[in-house]
């Protein structure tokens, strides 16, 4: 039946392996974009869209199983934007985010929505995207246009999105029409005009009425909600974020009586319902995990409105489930791919198809399809088929014991040899050289190791995912023991005969390059380089620029120090202040376009590096590039220039300055 499929999935996969050889791949095929990043199912189980890049550019793009040819329905090139996200709505039409790239996506718009037919027909922006065409029309233009909050059961050529054309940051909600982008408000945001607070999310119930606001002032967070029976809005919940933990609502059930909502049980981030009707009747724990907080969405069964289960987090897209058909299935699949991680992606709405990513952290994700009738497994798709010669190094999870006894959970990752000498060291705190793969594959840590060196990741504190004390165990010490407890990691690794103590890099990211960078200030004989990705700099600018983001600045004070009370402190834990202290090689990357962390931050490390008379660093700014890399070029040329910083300083020879 999926024959035809299959092969033309797997002549995409075949054709990227024709020039390879049996050595180990090269740099770029550690880093390139997966060659399939998405795959669902359309409702009927006929259809799939699939979402691949090559060569720089994105194609979204819908395949019939029976043997029609493929079609394409939205092409992106690099630096032009990105497609976010794909769903269909029925078996005939697609709804397609895209972010736009450049000077559209960074001043005027977030997020547009288009529709499309399966083959490609009647395309339909469901938002007039021109700002002069809203200036005509009088009405604000959202920089968020895909926020989907709900659907109707029975009626596919309906949603319900959220939308802010009156006023900014106060969306109102509209049912939409997917074939003529019609819309008709079906409720009204009590903020801004009317004096009220702004809704700034809306939830719906599985029949399509709205159903709960979540407002937000300040670090204040505000519930409210409409019981089912009741024509008012009441209030639910009413929170400080900095100073305490409080339900956050999830979604609903078949019965629209009960609301899902994930709040603390024994410290960790769990799931609870709640009734609306009777504020008396005892909530109810639905789901939790002892080691880890559940922090992702709902899952929802797809023939029927029950919420089956709930994923762990947005990057980490297992389920758990509490439905005892879903746990049943995902033990067949479990027993059919053995030793991997199995993600269902999408389904049939009969319950019988269904899209799994299957993959792990040694194993290069795959997607499949798993016909639960007979059990059948059929291959869809390889999104790395450049590292098919590589074997993938499994990694082994660590515990270690901070310097004030704290536990850290930690991933090593390295090539054991028979001869136990000690092998160079990267050390890979928090936040990734671009999006991280949901199974847990991560192919910059396996490129690292390829090259002989041994990875070492460590949960420090601030981390969220390891329950409330360890995340707020961090708050208002940043560039402390979140950065000790790097150091205190590598010290375990040397004494563990691992890590050559003469050759240790510190790896990071967005806040995990301010925690390496910190803690090559604080430990400057422990670390022989510094490679740093969109570094925060200066902690006191960082808190100046929040106050311009609706409501992150009490938030962010909460976690760092306030910038009027705590100043001093702030300063001492900014690694522009203590430039000429950076004694080891430091390589500064930063995108020009990083929206998170302004390139400012590491352009002007370089200069005060500069002024203090130190030579041994480079600063390297991408014109175009984001956080996350998101363009292929941008994330080759910073590979490529890692790859030449690390062996310099990795290598047995005594390197030269830069």
């Amino acid at each position: 039946m999926f024959r035809w499929l299959v092969i033309l999935l797997l002549c995409w996969s075949t054709s990227a392996l024709a020039d390879q050889s049996p050595a180990t791949p090269s740099l770029e095929s550690f880093i390139a974009p997966p060659l399939i990043e998405s795959m669902q199912l359309s409702p009927s189980g006929r259809h799939v869209a699939v979402l691949r890049h090559h060569e720089g550019r994105s194609l979204l793009m819908t395949l019939t199983v029976a043997g029609e040819e493929p079609q394409a329905l939205v092409r992106t090139e690099d630096g032009e934007g990105r497609i976010a996200w794909f769903v269909w709505v029925n078996d005939e039409r697609v709804l397609v985010s895209l972010q736009p790239g450049g000077i559209l996506g960074s001043a005027e718009s977030k997020s547009r929505l288009l529709a499309i037919n399966r083959d490609g027909t009647q395309r339909e922006s469901l938002l007039e995207h021109s700002s002069f065409l809203s200036t005509l029309a009088q009405t604000n233009l959202p920089r968020s246009q895909d926020e989907v909050v709900g659907v109707y059961p029975r009626d596919p050529r309906h949603v319900l999105m959220e939308l802010a054309l009156d006023r900014p940051l106060a969306p109102d909600v509209y049912k939409v029409d997917v074939y003529s982008g019609k819309r008709t408000m079906v409720q009204h945001n009590p903020g801004g005009t009317t004096g009220g607070e702004k809704v700034l999310e809306w939830i719906a119930d599985r029949d399509g009425q709205i159903r709960v606001g979540i407002g937000q002032s300040k670090s204040m967070l505000r519930v409210i909600v409409k019981p089912p029976g009741s024509v008012n809005w009441q209030e639910f919940a009413h929170y400080d974020m900095a100073k305490e933990t409080g339900p956050v609502p999830l979604g609903f059930d078949a019965d629209p009586t009960w609301l899902y909502v994930r709040d603390l049980h024994r410290g960790r981030a769990s799931v609870f319902k709640i009734n609306l009707v009777d504020p008396s009747a005892e909530r109810k724990l639905i789901a939790t995990d002892p080691k880890s907080d559940l922090l992702g969405e709902l899952v929802y069964a797809t023939s029927s409105k029950r919420a089956i289960g709930v994923r762990y987090g947005r990057e980490d897209r297992r389920v758990l489930f509490w439905d005892f058909d879903a746990q049943r299935l995902q033990a067949r699949i479990d027993r059919a791919l053995v030793g991997r991680t199995n993600i269902i992606e999408s389904s049939s709405h009969d319950g019988r198809l269904h899209i799994v990513k299957s993959g792990g952290s040694a194993h290069p994700p795959t997607y499949v399809l798993f016909d639960e009738r007979d059990g059948t497994i059929t291959n869809m798709g390889d999104p790395y088929p450049q590292l098919a010669t590589w074997q993938p190094v499994e990694p082994e999870s660590v515990t270690i014991i901070a310097r004030d006894g704290k536990e850290l959970l930690a991933t090593l990752t390295m090539i054991r040899r028979r001869e136990a000498r000690p092998v160079p060291l990267i050390v890979f705190p928090g936040g990734q050289f671009g999006p991280r793969d949901s199974t847990g594959f991560n192919p910059w840590t396996q490129w690292f190791v390829a090259q002989g060196w041994a990875v070492l990741q460590i949960n420090f504190r601030d981390v969220m995912g390891f329950g409330d004390d360890f995340l707020r165990g961090g708050f208002q010490r940043w560039g402390l023991e979140s950065s000790d407890d790097l150091s205190d990691g590598v010290r375990w690794a040397i004494r563990q005969g691992f890590a050559d103590s003469a050759r240790v890099c510190s790896v990071g990211a967005n806040y995990g390059a301010y925690a390496a960078l910190m803690a090559a200030v604080r430990e400057p004989d422990l670390y022989r380089c510094v490679a740093s990705l969109g570094a925060v700099t200066d902690l006191l600018r960082l808190l100046e620029d929040d106050r311009w983001y609706l409501n992150r600045k009490d938030v962010s004070e909460s976690r760092m120090a306030t910038w009027w009370g705590d100043p001093e402190q702030l300063q001492n834990t900014s690694p522009i202040v203590h430039a000429g202290e950076l004694r080891a090689p430091v390589l500064l990357l930063h995108g020009a376009e990083d929206q998170l962390v302004p390139a400012s931050h590491s352009r002007d490390l370089a200069n005060a590096m500069k002024q203090a008379g130190l030579s041994s660093f480079r600063y390297l700014e991408l014109p175009q590039a984001d956080q996350r890399l998101n363009v292929e070029q941008d994330r080759l040329k910073v590979s490529r220039e890692l790859d030449r910083f690390l062996h310099q300083y990795l290598d047995e020879a005594q390197p030269a300055v830069f």
